[in-house]
């Protein structure tokens, strides 16, 4: 760890000793601030955990969502004039919709959003109470609540392009929920606090696991892989748990502690079966120079990417979609290995 502390404090050097430079040959200041924006906001926080080998993604591209400052942000480490960042309503979960969209949800349905862009071009507003908005399969998008639309329990309200109610599901038992998953079989991943359960189209529980760590740690999402395991991320117990079928913790992903760990959100499995999670840092606009809030890590616990998010642009990052590989113009759900894939 001693070693990547070394290496930033080199970067670090280097930055000023190249700014130092630039002002003593009398060039611009303008020229000065365009160097120093590139850098921090992008290749120079591109980095890994302190003692891990530097895996690279100076191209990569990403949607992100700020709980923190209620924002929708498009990254290009490759060339940040391509930024850009909006705000949206409160609410959870996002997901690329096809057409060149991104859906998010809110707390009166979804929006949706212009990736090129940054343009709102969609939105629905006819059910307040909602938590968070998946788009399915089929085409149609299921917007979940709790208490809700007449029902007790968890509600899963599934709506066709017009808004029209098409299906109702409830789950009695269970009364909190953040984000659903809808699996190859059509039944649904469900966070539940403590616990994570599938459950299927009758309101049944089909399997479920109880969480290692708090008693309410605000579970955030959950994916079924190939292999039949289920991982979650766990909110406030920092990190990622691996379940068997059987629903027996086999491993858990977090840390080191130099990023901070708060609360594990959204996360994507990446092609290379890597997973990408947000260390969200807390409610509010004053968090962005808290933790290091994207992390990548191998299917071992390895921490091998992460990045230092740009404190005067964001707060608290609650999503993420690596953009790299997919089809923007195709609606994409988790496939059979937990991976985004194109609906065909």
């Amino acid at each position: 760890m001693e070693a990547g502390f070394k290496e930033r404090k080199k970067e670090f050097r280097l930055l000023v000793a190249l700014i130092y430079t630039i002002i003593r040959h009398s060039l611009a200041p303008t020229i000065v601030l365009a160097i120093m924006f590139t850098l921090l906001s992008g290749n120079l926080f591109a980095q890994n955990s302190p003692g891990e080998k530097l895996i690279k993604h100076n191209t990569r591209r990403m949607l992100l969502r700020d709980e923190g400052l209620s924002q929708l942000c498009y990254i290009d480490l490759a060339d940040s004039s391509k930024n850009w960042y909006v705000k949206v309503p409160a609410g959870r979960d996002m997901q690329l919709a096809g057409n060149g969209r991104v859906m998010i949800g809110t707390g009166t349905g979804y929006e949706e959003y212009e990736i090129a862009t940054g343009k709102k071009v969609f939105e629905l507003i006819a059910y307040p109470g909602s938590i968070s908005a998946r788009r399915l399969r089929n085409g149609n998008t299921m917007l979940v609540g709790s208490d809700w639309q007449g029902k007790q329990g968890i509600v899963l309200v599934e709506v066709d392009k017009k808004g029209i109610i098409q299906r109702r599901i409830v789950y009695p038992a269970h009364t909190y929920l953040r984000l659903i998953r809808e699996t190859m079989s059509g039944t649904f991943l469900v966070t539940a606090d403590e616990l994570v359960f599938e459950g299927n189209a009758k309101g049944e529980i089909m399997w479920q696991a109880k969480l290692s760590g708090l008693d309410k740690p605000h579970s955030w999402q959950a994916l079924r892989l190939g292999n039949g395991q289920t991982i979650v991320s766990t909110g406030y117990d920092k990190n990622l748990q691996l379940f068997s079928k059987e629903g027996v913790l086999l491993d858990s992903i977090s840390g080191p502690t130099q990023v901070h760990p708060v609360f594990y959100a959204g996360f994507q499995v990446l092609a290379n079966g890597n997973y990408v999670v947000t260390n969200w840092q807390g409610h509010g606009p004053s968090f962005g120079d808290s933790g290091t809030q994207l992390l990548e890590y191998t299917p071992k616990g390895k921490l091998v990417w992460s990045w230092k998010q740009y404190a005067p642009r964001f707060s608290s990052l609650q999503g993420v979609i690596v953009l790299d590989g997919l089809d923007l113009n195709r609606l994409h759900v988790e496939d059979e290995n937990g991976k985004l894939s194109p609906v065909k």
